[in-house]
Parts: C-alpha cells; sequence; structure tokens
C-alpha cells in the first residue's frame, strides 16, 4: 500500500513505526532521529497520502 503513495524508503519506515502505535520520541530513537525530523517526515506523509493524522494514516495505510 505505501509504495502507490510514492513514499520515501525512510517515510516507509517511518509509517511502518506510526503502525505499530510508537509516539514521535520512539520512532526518533527507533529510526535514530531528531524527534523534529520525525515531525517533518510526517508532514510529508500526510500531504502525500492525503491525511491529516496519524489514526487517519494508519487507516489508510492498512486499508481501511
Amino acid at each position: 500500500m505505501m509504495s502507490s503513495y510514492a513514499l520515501t524508503p525512510r517515510e516507509r519506515q517511518v509509517c511502518a513505526e506510526v503502525l505499530t502505535g510508537r509516539s514521535t520520541s520512539e520512532i526518533a530513537d527507533v529510526l535514530h532521529l531528531s524527534a523534529y525530523t520525525v515531525q517533518d517526515y510526517l508532514k510529508s506523509i500526510f500531504a502525500k497520502v492525503g491525511v491529516r493524522s496519524r489514526n487517519e494514516l494508519a487507516s489508510r495505510l492498512r486499508g481501511l
């Protein structure tokens, strides 16, 4: 599903972490990024997928 939105490999990693329910700081720790960088990725992902929240993103990626 993620490939249909033209997400970069790093954006796909962030999405995978969102799907596990991790917080921004947890995602940052797992991916060795700053929380600000994770937020920037999320903004980009939201724009590409056409959603406004993590819940909407998770639903869209799960095909719900």
